[in-house]
């Protein structure tokens, strides 16, 4: 066991396992790698991401690689310093959970405690929680050693290659041990790199026995203990402790152990309370559990058999069986998105609830699901299918639960909520089905597109078009509603490039990632860019209407409009614009008023739908002549005449305000307080509603454009 006190460990849910000399394993790397000494401190990093869910004969791997691990821990030298990292166990999709559990040199006790707390949840940020590693370990002044443990691959977007090589390249003497947990070929491959750029050893296991020996082989032959005399049977240590179901919560009191030879007879061991531990001789054992703490009062057993090795401390977890009766029936396939009749039975009074989950997911994390109570009560077609003579949680009730939008292999469980139990589970395999989308490979800007689309309709499905690469499943601003036997309608955005036509799934709302919107089908289209033309005279007086002339890409483009904007403008003025078309008849020249407010602008040529701008030329804007003339005093509520000049353009007037109005608020102030100021008039009546009182006025010209006043009279009203 001194080879494994040179070892740092670390067991993650990436998918990789350090074996050798087992023929059964895979290995690659060095052949020793760095020898376990005590002089070389040991970090364990142990995957606690959601995958470890996953089973290997009906049980989690996460139980197993506990298990495993702790029987490790408890076999290592006294003097070996071990500490213990851990990723992926608090929180759901953050790269960021990595946690130190253990220091380098923390009791056993600590170390085996936070093991039997872990529970998967998160991702794997398999390369940071090395790092992590290496820098708690003083990687660059210590010599080091990292042992993986890991069911998959990295999934937080990081290179765990190029990470080891840094770390080997700048360390005084590192190395990674990787052991692949039930990890496919393709994973092995890379994870395999770890271990060849750091000098150490990959080696991989499908089950409980294999990762045991791997770990062993890793660490070293033995556990360092004395040595018995000959022919005298070595004890090892036995740890034991049961969990509510496989993978379920741990139980820490009312148990009552026995474990018995396999072949039987007088039990060797008996305790009770929570977990136990004892010093047993190599064998084959069966351990019962008796738990009385299950919330009917009845006594609830658990059994398992397993095998004791000489000094190789042992860890089991026996599962306690509820004997809760549930059934649960669902179809053994269903095409991706189309939802299915599930039938079920069972405690819904607890919290239960039906649904749909991939194989290797914690008991809470559903794709879709529903309350069992709810769904039962809604159920109008629910009878009396035990023949007790009631309609109730022990018959049979049916509803429909969502499917998965991505093709594969899923279960239908029947969960409990608290504490998080699966109570049954049935395989289903999700087909892919077949869409076509029919579009043109190139269509010029902002142009309708009619779209033909096949493939099973479900609820909530769109056709998108967004830039290629995109993101996000679809475009909330350019997607399209699909009605069965009914082409998509799509307009092409205004500006050119290379983008794709998407059919996506919604498959009804869910937070479970890439699930909701998924995208079935793309084909590429290329948006083509055309051309136009705007010409206008050089300058005009504010207000006024000039003529513009214009050439747009077809004469089919009827909704496109110009307009007068600020220099440089990409957006279009709305006190200043015009249609290009009247009654879908082209209009060049088109007639369109200019900004009352003097000043350097363009007459723009926009692109609709979009509202880009595809033509400009300049355009200056002077300000408009005018003069209003009123008498020097008027009586209150007396009638009188203003004389006035101006070009009387649409909307001008001559009103009435008191002196000092702010002329920011002259859009509030209509003919009503004067009159319109009408070309070829010279002179106005203002009513006296308008002056009631006595005191200080003004009588004002102003635009009907923009409210910009042109001239002001002050006067008198007196009583």
């Amino acid at each position: 066991m001194q080879t494994l006190l040179r070892t740092a460990m670390v067991l993650a849910s990436t998918g990789a396992v350090l074996l050798a000399g087992h023929q059964s394993f895979a290995e690659s790397g060095a052949a020793g790698g760095a020898p376990v000494t005590a002089s070389r401190d040991t970090i364990l990093i142990l995957d606690a991401s959601g995958s470890m869910w996953g089973q290997i004969k009906g049980a989690n791997k996460i139980v197993i690689a506990k298990d495993v691990v702790e029987g490790l821990v408890r076999g290592l030298p006294a003097q070996q310093r071990v500490g213990l990292v851990a990723y992926g166990h608090r929180r759901e999709g953050d790269c960021g959970d990595i946690e130190t559990l253990a220091d380098v040199g923390a009791e056993r006790g600590k170390i085996i405690g936070a093991l039997r707390e872990l529970s998967p949840k998160g991702k794997t940020p398999l390369t940071r929680s090395v790092e992590h590693a290496a820098t708690a370990l003083n990687y660059t002044k210590k010599a080091a050693t990292i042992i993986l443990v890991s069911d998959g691959l990295e999934t937080c977007n990081a290179d765990p290659c190029a990470l080891a090589r840094a770390l080997e390249e700048g360390g005084l003497d590192f190395t990674v041990h990787v052991v692949g947990f039930d990890v496919t070929e393709k994973e092995r491959a890379g994870l395999r790199c770890i271990a060849e750029e750091t000098g150490g050893r990959f080696l991989a296991a499908g089950d409980a026995d294999e990762l045991t020996d791997a770990l062993a082989q890793v660490a070293g032959e033995g556990t360092g203990g004395t040595a018995a005399p000959e022919g005298e049977p070595v004890p090892s240590t036995l740890a034991m402790k049961a969990t509510i179901l496989d993978g379920g919560p741990l139980i820490d009191s009312g148990l009552s152990w026995t474990v018995t030879p396999a072949v039987g007879g007088v039990p060797v061991f008996t305790a009770n309370g929570g977990a136990a531990e004892t010093e047993i001789v190599p064998g084959e054992y069966v351990a019962e559990a008796v738990w009385t703490g299950w919330r009917d009062g009845k006594p609830k057993k658990g059994k398992l058999a397993f095998t004791v090795k000489e000094q190789q401390p042992k860890v089991i977890t026996v599962p306690i069986d509820l004997e809760i009766p549930v059934s649960l029936s669902a179809p053994a396939t269903t095409a991706e998105g189309v939802a299915i009749d599930v039938a079920w039975s069972g405690p819904d009074d607890l919290g239960a609830a039906v649904s749909m989950n991939r194989p290797d997911d914690s008991p809470l994390a559903h794709i879709y699901f529903f309350p069992a109570a709810r769904a039962r009560t809604s159920d109008k077609s629910a009878v009396d299918t035990d023949g007790d003579g009631d309609v109730d949680q022990d018959d049979r009730a049916t509803a429909k639960l969502g499917a998965p939008t991505v093709p594969g292999e899923y279960e239908v469980r029947y969960v409990l909520n608290d504490p998080a139990l699966i109570l049954a589970r049935r395989p289903i395999t999700v087909t892919d089905s077949l869409y076509a989308i029919d579009a043109p490979a190139a269509v010029p800007v902002s142009t309708r597109l009619d779209i033909a689309w096949s493939g099973p309709l479900t609820p909530g499905d769109v056709l998108t078009l967004v830039p290629a690469g995109f993101e996000r499943p679809f475009d909330n601003k350019r997607y399209t509603p699909l009605k069965e036997g009914q082409p998509a309608v799509l307009t092409t955005p205004e500006t050119p490039g290379d983008y794709e036509i998407r059919y996506v799934m919604y498959g009804g709302y869910t937070t479970y990632p890439g699930m909701m919107h998924a995208v079935q089908h793309t084909v590429p289209i290329t948006v083509t860019d055309v051309s136009a033309s705007v010409s206008a005279p050089e300058t005009a007086v504010g207000g006024s209407t000039i003529d513009v002339i214009w050439q747009g890409p077809t004469q089919d483009w009827q909704d496109d409009f110009v307009s007068v904007v600020e220099p440089g403008a990409e957006a279009y003025n709305r006190n200043s614009w015009a249609r290009i078309s009247r009654n879908d008849n082209p209009v060049s020249p088109a007639p369109i008023r200019v900004p009352a407010i003097e000043g350097q602008y363009e007459v723009v040529y926009v692109l609709q739908p979009g509202g880009r701008v595809m033509a400009r030329t300049p355009l200056t804007v002077t300000r408009a002549k005018a003069t209003v003339d009123a008498p020097a005093t008027v009586k209150a509520g007396e009638d009188f005449e203003v004389a006035w000049t101006g070009d009387g353009f649409g909307q001008d007037r001559v009103v009435v305000v008191e002196a000092g109005y702010p002329d920011h608020k002259m859009w509030s102030i209509g003919s009503n307080y004067g009159f319109a100021a009408t070309t070829g008039a010279a002179t106005g009546k203002v009513h006296g509603r308008v002056v009631k009182k006595p005191g200080q006025y003004e009588v004002r010209y102003v635009t009907g454009l923009q409210h910009q006043v042109l001239a002001r009279d002050i006067f008198t009203v007196t009583e």
